[in-house]
């Protein structure tokens, strides 16, 4: 779960303010995430950096268990954006490694602008407001969040908002945790913890 670039909670940056090292919070239940032949465009899968089917495999200095959680929602996002199964976790974060977006054992912000570009992306950085993130969950767009402490993590995580539930709360993928994967949150309160947010979008290969 490492990122990087620790501007303060609320706030969008560029990513080059820093990095903070992300303490692992395993999830207290087993976790499954929906089956490749499951994935369609238009719906964000779930997937967990945790899954036993590839927790154990190698990335950033330690394991995907560990540290895979900005591959993990970048996948999220390209399944939902395009339909694809030719990515999962292990092999973004193969990808991750592969382009350089890791460092210090650390996942890069990089990965979620330039990173998703060399995939075919767009990415577009967002004001931390309600109003911007869900005009792009109108346009069908995941957005990736980088959060700092509170209710995901005790100092840095990625997380995907996937869609709004009929309360306006928002529906959010948590790549660590299946229990909080199948609540709504505040979003409000889900901002009051974020670091930096970005809009995918469909680029010009699909």
């Amino acid at each position: 779960m490492p990122v990087e670039g620790a501007a303060g909670a609320g706030t969008v940056g560029s990513g080059s303010t820093g990095s903070g090292q992300v303490a692992w919070q395993p999830s207290a239940s087993s976790a499954q995430s929906t089956p490749a032949d499951q994935w369609q465009k238009g719906s964000v899968p779930y997937l967990y950096q945790i899954d036993p089917q590839w927790k154990s495999a190698a990335y950033a200095g330690s394991t995907v268990e560990e540290a895979g959680c900005g591959p993990t929602c970048l996948t999220m996002a390209y399944v939902a954006l395009t339909g694809k199964q030719d990515y999962d976790s292990p092999k973004m974060s193969r990808f991750s490694e592969d382009n350089g977006f890791v460092d210090s054992g650390l996942t890069t912000w990089t990965l979620m602008t330039e990173g998703a570009a060399k995939l075919g992306l767009n990415s577009q950085e967002l004001p931390a407001s309600v109003a911007s993130v869900n005009a792009a969950l109108e346009a069908g767009h995941p957005v990736i969040l980088t959060l700092g402490p509170g209710d995901f993590t005790s100092t840095g995580h990625f997380v995907v908002v996937a869609g709004r539930a009929d309360d306006g709360n928002w529906i959010i993928r948590d790549p660590n945790s299946p229990e909080r994967s199948q609540q709504a949150w505040d979003p409000e309160r889900v901002l009051s913890q974020c670091r930096n947010l970005w809009e995918l979008s469909k680029g010009g290969w699909f």
